[in-house]
C-alpha cells in the first residue's frame, strides 16, 4: 500500500496466473497534489510480451516528465513516446510484440487517461461499478451482439479477446484519450486492470461479491480483487495487474 501526502491509497497486486511467465508491467508515480498510474499487459509471449510491457511502462513515465502543456497533452505525448521506444528495441532484436497501455493521471478532484487496448479503467461510486475507458479488443464489438441476442455473454467474453489496438512501435490504430477530465468525488475507488481479470471486473451486474469487495474499506483492494481472480480456478488464467486508488 503506498499511501501520498493527500492522502491518495495506491495499492498494486500482480498474479502470474497459470502462465510460465508474468508479462505485465506497471509504473506509479506521485507528485505533488496528483499521481500518475500506469498498467501494461505484453504480448508477443515470453520475452516479447515482458519487454513491451516493462519498455511501454518506463518509456510513459520518462516521456510524461519530459512532456509540457496540458495534462491531456503531455499523455498522449508519452504514449508516442512510449510506442517509439518499443519500437525501437524490436527492431535492435529483430523481433516483434506490443502491449496494452492504460495510463491514469489523478489529482485536483479529477482524473484523466490515456488507453490502447482491452485493459480495464473502472470506477466504484455509490455501489455502481462504471467503466470508463474504451475497449479496444473485439469483445467490445462482441458486447453489442450481447445486447441485441446474437450472441451470450460467456461467449463474448469467451472469444473477444483479439485486440484492435496495441503499442508495437508501428501507427496506433485507436487510441482512448478524452480531452477533458472525468471528475472524481469523495469515497470514489479507481480501479486499473490487465485482462486477466475481467471474469471478475466485466460481468454486469457485478456479482454480489465483487460488490462486498469494493464496499470494504479496510485491507488491500487490489489484493482481494487478485484473490477474486483466484478462486475462479480458471486453468488457463492470464497474467493479471490490479492496481487501485482511494479517495477519502
Amino acid at each position: 500500500m503506498i499511501r501520498d501526502k493527500n492522502s491518495v491509497n495506491v495499492s498494486v497486486t500482480q498474479w502470474i496466473g497459470k502462465r510460465s511467465r508474468q508479462e505485465d508491467s506497471y509504473a506509479v508515480r506521485h507528485y505533488p497534489g496528483a499521481t500518475l498510474t500506469v498498467v501494461c499487459d505484453g504480448m508477443g509471449g515470453h520475452d516479447c510480451g515482458y519487454l513491451a510491457s516493462s519498455t511501454a511502462a518506463e518509456a510513459f513515465v520518462e516521456g510524461f516528465e519530459q512532456a509540457s502543456g496540458s495534462v491531456a497533452a503531455r499523455l498522449r505525448a508519452a504514449l508516442d513516446y512510449a510506442n517509439q521506444e518499443v519500437g525501437r528495441q524490436f527492431a535492435e532484436r529483430s523481433l516483434f510484440g506490443g502491449t496494452t497501455l492504460l495510463a491514469v493521471y489523478a489529482g485536483g478532484g479529477v482524473v484523466w487517461w490515456v488507453s490502447v487496448g482491452d485493459s480495464i479503467l473502472a470506477l466504484w461510486r455509490h455501489g455502481r461499478l462504471l467503466r470508463l475507458n474504451a475497449d479496444h479488443s473485439m469483445r467490445g464489438i462482441y458486447c453489442d451482439f450481447v445486447k441485441c441476442g446474437a450472441m451470450s455473454e460467456e461467449d463474448a467474453m469467451a472469444h473477444g479477446h483479439a485486440l484492435r489496438s496495441a503499442v508495437t512501435g508501428e501507427a496506433i490504430a485507436l487510441v482512448d484519450a478524452p480531452p477533458t477530465p472525468y471528475p472524481l468525488l469523495p469515497g470514489d475507488r479507481i480501479i486499473l486492470s490487465s485482462d486477466g481479470a475481467d471474469a471478475v471486473l466485466l460481468p454486469s451486474p457485478p456479482s454480489q461479491a465483487l460488490r462486498e469487495l469494493l464496499n470494504t474499506r479496510e485491507g488491500n483492494l487490489s489484493a482481494a480483487l487478485v484473490e477474486a481472480c483466484r478462486q475462479k480456478e480458471n486453468p488457463y488464467a492470464d497474467n493479471v495487474t490490479i492496481l487501485s486508488m482511494d479517495w477519502p
